[in-house]
Formats: structure tokens, C-alpha cells, sequence
């Protein structure tokens, strides 16, 4: 066994190449501000910040990425915004509906995106690369979160009543968005606002409660069979939700008075790990929230006008002050965990960098960050396991490590 772990050691370091010129390294966080209506924009890589790279329309509520470029809805002005993502300059306006009040935006393929109507109670098509819009499907009352998943659009119809400002049972409608067909209308639990899809190939569906005596509670989805198999009680009134590439998910939970709260479970275990009687803390208003690259998350503060970045423990490594209401925002990096000589890709390559670097002293990567691929800060024996999972075993779990 030593003598074949040795001609697999031989013939990597065979094919190690002279690493040439890093590509610039580039980690940006967008944020949309819903009351100043501007765009900021945070270099992680630099440390700075402007406030105010772009003024948006009115009432910016959702942000996405999408191939070169950042998808914004303004709820008011009814249209959604096309900006690129690395000049940051607006390429589009594309009208919708007057008086729709556009809530979410998902991004589809590589040119259509759905854009959530809430007061027409319809999801419709933007084709993003030409600004055309295509006609809109119907879905259930006032819908709002949106998952685009194997050629089928998951939507959280919160089914809140505008005029008798009460809440019908909320749904979530999974439909065909080029053909325009409902393929099923799931129950689930009270105000569903978010969708999220965990490494398992379940959907887990936030349902916020109806701020009174209906909290927050977790609705998970069969992806195949269209059903709900399990329900996870959370408390609270929650608002977002993201899961990490590690099965956690994180909840954004407000904390309105004192400071912010996030909740987090276990998304793969179903277990919950922190909630209203332990919840990580933040600035105040954590109204929405992004996972890091290095484990973690990323809290958006909308009272404390702020970015906060939580660590996989929940402690504060940094912070960032933005414009005023921070209501949701987007992660552009080319950083890539276990990319060791920083080429856009993992593979065998990297795998012999790492044991030349780990075994027998070889040079340093070109970022030290890409091969602490359990971010512990140290790169050794445990990060070479990971990456060979990586490579030949399809492993997910790899971060962007903390090694300087």
C-alpha cells in the first residue's frame, strides 16, 4: 500500500506546473439600500466601502446575481434593474406591470429570469439579455420568494390579504415557467416567505407566522414527489433563510430592540441549533442573511445600516457600514476553495501541489486562503483529505479557509 501511495505521489509531482500570474482577486458584496435607494458596494479584498455606487429605482427589495450581472427589483417604480455586475453601471430598465409591486427576482438560465408579482398574484418572465418580458403565469395570493430548480419554479405564495390585512393559509405553487402550467399547489404553514435548497435535494420553506400568535416554522419539501415530509418549529417572526454549502442553514430573526438575531439549524439533521432562547447576535434588524465562503454568514442589518460577517462559531470578524436600510444583498468572488494554483479549476493539479506543499515543503499556493479547505487557519494533512474528496469523490463541503 506505501509503495502505490508513492508512484500516486511520483506521478502528481510529475505534473506539476510553475504557477503563472494570479488573476486579480476579487470578493464584492452588492447591497441594496431600501430607504437612501442606492447601491453600495463592499471590496472584502480591500476592506473598503462606497455607499452609493448607483442610485436604484424605488423601493429596491430583492437582489440577485446572474451571469455578469446583478438582477434588482424596485417594488414601487414596478420594474426591475439589469446592472452590470463589475462596472456596476445600469444596462436595462425593464417596466412591469403597473401597480404588480414586483417582490422577488430568481434568475432561470443564462438570459430568463421570474419576477414575483404580490398584488397580481402572478409570477412573470423576463428575458434579462434583451429586456422582453414574456406572460405571466398565475400562482396563489400574494406571492414572494421564489427557488428555480430542474426546470421548475417553487413559489412561496405568502397568502397575505391586502384588504382585510389578514393571512390565508400560505402555499407554495411549483410550476413549469416556460409552459405555464401549475404542476401542484403545496400547503404549508403560515406567511411562507423564502425558499432554500439543502444539499439533501429537499426544499425548506420559511414560513415567518402572522406576527401574533402563529411563529416562525420550517417547512421541508420532497423535490421529486411534491410533498411535504417534515416540518421544523423555529419561534420568532424570521424573515429569510440560506443554507451553506455544510447543510447549516441560517435564519434571518430580526432583534429589533436590543441587538440582531440569526437562527441556525441543521438542515441535512433537521436539528436546531440556535433560536429564540439562543440565538447568534448581530446589529440591530438582521433582516437578511448570505453564507460565506468561509463558513458562516453574513448578517444584513437594516436598522444598523451595516454588513456584520459571523464566523463558523458566530463571532463577529468584521463589520461594514453601508447606506440607510440595508434590505438584501450579493456575494461576486473568483476566490474558489482548493483553486491552489488560482487557474478556475480543482483538480488533479491542485491535488499535486498540495502533497508536494504538505509533504515535502513545496512552494506556497498562490493564496494561501485556497487550501485551508476547513478554514481552521492551519493548511495541512486534514485540508489534503478534504481536496482529495474534492477531486475524485465530488465533496462539496470546502471553504475559502482563514490561513494569511
Amino acid at each position: 500500500m506505501r509503495f502505490r501511495h508513492a508512484v500516486l505521489v511520483t506521478l502528481l509531482l510529475a505534473v506539476i506546473p510553475i504557477p503563472g500570474a494570479a488573476a486579480p482577486e476579487r470578493d464584492d458584496l452588492l447591497v441594496i439600500n431600501g430607504l437612501a435607494e442606492q447601491l453600495s458596494h463592499v471590496n472584502r479584498v480591500s476592506g473598503t466601502v462606497v455607499k452609493s455606487v448607483l442610485p436604484l429605482g424605488l423601493a429596491p427589495n430583492r437582489i440577485r446575481h446572474a451571469k455578469g450581472r446583478v438582477l434588482v427589483v424596485n417594488s414601487i417604480s414596478d420594474d426591475l434593474w439589469v446592472i452590470n455586475d463589475t462596472t456596476h453601471t445600469l444596462e436595462r430598465t425593464v417596466g412591469l406591470p403597473e401597480g404588480s409591486n414586483p417582490w422577488d427576482v430568481e434568475p432561470i438560465d443564462d438570459s430568463l429570469c421570474a419576477v414575483s408579482l404580490l398584488l397580481h398574484n402572478a409570477v412573470t418572465l423576463v428575458n434579462y439579455r434583451t429586456g422582453d418580458t414574456l406572460p405571466r403565469t398565475p400562482v396563489g395570493k400574494s406571492p414572494e420568494g421564489m427557488l428555480s430548480l430542474q426546470g421548475r419554479l417553487w413559489v412561496a405564495n405568502s397568502g397575505f390579504d391586502f384588504g382585510t390585512f389578514l393571512y390565508d393559509p400560505g402555499t407554495v405553487s411549483v410550476i413549469d415557467p416556460l409552459t405555464h402550467a401549475t404542476l401542484t399547489t403545496i400547503p404549508v404553514g403560515t406567511n411562507p416567505q423564502e425558499l432554500a435548497l439543502a444539499g439533501d435535494g429537499t426544499i425548506h420553506v420559511l414560513c415567518t407566522g402572522n406576527f401574533s400568535d402563529r411563529e416562525g416554522i420550517v417547512y421541508i419539501l420532497n423535490s421529486q414527489s411534491l410533498g411535504v415530509i417534515d416540518s421544523l418549529p423555529l419561534g420568532g417572526a424570521p424573515g429569510d433563510l440560506v443554507i451553506g454549502i455544510d447543510g447549516a442553514a441560517y435564519v434571518a430573526a430580526g432583534g429589533w430592540v436590543d441587538s440582531g438575531e440569526v437562527y441556525r439549524y441543521d438542515a441535512l439533521t433537521r436539528t436546531v441549533l440556535n433560536a429564540e432562547a439562543n440565538p447568534w447576535h448581530s446589529a440591530q434588524g438582521v433582516i437578511a442573511v448570505l453564507p460565506r465562503l468561509e463558513g458562516g454568514v453574513f448578517t444584513v442589518c437594516f436598522n444598523g445600516d451595516s454588513i456584520v460577517e459571523h464566523d463558523l462559531a458566530g463571532t463577529v470578524v468584521t463589520g461594514w457600514e453601508v447606506a440607510d436600510g440595508p434590505g438584501g444583498m450579493v456575494n461576486i468572488s473568483n476566490r474558489l476553495p482548493g483553486d491552489f494554483d488560482d487557474n478556475t479549476l480543482v483538480d488533479a493539479t491542485d491535488l499535486a501541489f498540495m502533497i508536494d506543499r504538505v509533504f515535502f515543503g513545496g512552494p506556497p499556493p498562490v493564496h494561501a486562503n485556497s487550501i485551508d479547505l476547513n478554514a481552521d487557519c492551519f493548511s495541512d494533512a486534514t485540508d489534503l483529505a478534504i481536496l482529495i474528496d474534492v477531486v475524485f469523490f465530488g465533496r462539496i463541503v470546502a471553504y475559502w479557509g482563514c490561513a494569511q
